[in-house]
């Protein structure tokens, strides 16, 4: 569903639900939504506060892995023209790629570097 919410989205453990707010472009959709759903799957009732709490950290990095999956931005740097014609097949905001490549493990990162046809 989409509401005038505050949050970019919530997901209601009673309700099985997730709001995402209304208005974001479809890229930011879908990282809230890919958050939310890692919420769900754990079964997390209520979370307060990103910034602050530990989980919401763990979610963030966990959606992000789930969203950009090794294999697919492997295959999306060998083909790209450059960074931005990358993040544009990644489907999401520019933002959570360097998220996502910020947090990826050295082994992972090395498999990107060797993928990569151009530097940035």
């Amino acid at each position: 569903m989409r509401q005038p919410i505050a949050e970019p989205g919530r997901y209601y453990h009673g309700r099985r639900a997730i709001v995402l707010r209304s208005g974001r472009s479809l890229e930011e959709e879908r990282c809230s939504l890919w958050h939310e759903l890692v919420h769900a799957e754990r079964g997390d009732v209520e979370c307060a506060g990103w910034a602050a709490s530990a989980i919401e950290r763990r979610v963030e990095r966990e959606a992000a892995r789930r969203a950009m999956p090794l294999d697919v931005m492997e295959r999306r740097l060998s083909l790209a023209s450059d960074w931005d014609d990358f993040v544009w097949h990644m489907k999401v905001p520019e933002r959570w790629v360097r998220f996502r490549l910020t947090h990826a493990a050295p082994a992972e990162r090395a498999r990107l570097r060797r993928a990569c046809r151009w530097a940035d």
